[in-house]
């Protein structure tokens, strides 16, 4: 009897250790979720810029080219 309880206490003591390094343990999901982090960052940023600058530059690009042809006659 005495060795089925330390079977099982050695058992109940490696699974518990197991599921405590489990969720403590991080393998690299800390740096995934940073990246994720980034690059969405850098493509809202880049949506904003597209958004806010789009109707800017081609309000230049559309003075400049008219600017082009009246000046050819």
């Amino acid at each position: 009897m005495k060795t089925l309880k330390k079977y099982i206490a050695e058992k109940y003591l490696i699974a518990k250790l197991s599921v405590a390094e489990f969720v403590e343990s991080e393998r690299g999901d800390t740096n995934f979720v940073s990246m994720l982090l980034i690059i969405g960052i850098v493509v809202v940023l880049a949506g904003l810029f597209l958004t806010l600058m789009r109707t800017t530059i081609w309000t230049n690009i559309t003075t400049k080219v008219t600017e082009f042809f009246n000046e050819l006659g």
